[in-house]
């Protein structure tokens, strides 16, 4: 059995724009839900009764967007800093 090189999937794309694209997308999505998130506590500051539980709500669950896309950002961070160490960046050259 031959031992070949995996290609990367994306046609015309390569892992390095890949991952950066990546890590600016989940960047964006975490500043996206905390500006949405400071936009519902300033409804919730004028808010009482049903509304005031309802926003409440809402913002448990932008709270754990916020998280989820924290810990996305972090790790294609990491990802983003490797793929570009001299070293990747040698690898992928030589595909080109």
């Amino acid at each position: 059995m031959e031992n070949k090189k995996p290609l990367f999937g994306i046609q015309d794309y390569s892992p390095l724009r890949a991952v950066s694209q990546l890590h600016s997308f989940c960047r964006d999505m975490q500043s996206y839900y905390q500006i949405a998130k400071g936009d519902l506590l300033g409804q919730l500051e004028k808010a009482e009764g049903e509304e005031e539980a309802r926003l409440h709500h809402e913002l448990e669950e932008l709270t754990r967007k916020i998280q989820y896309f924290q810990v996305l950002n972090n790790a294609v961070s990491i990802a983003d800093t490797v793929f570009h160490s001299p070293e990747m960046i040698a690898e992928f050259r030589d595909d080109a």
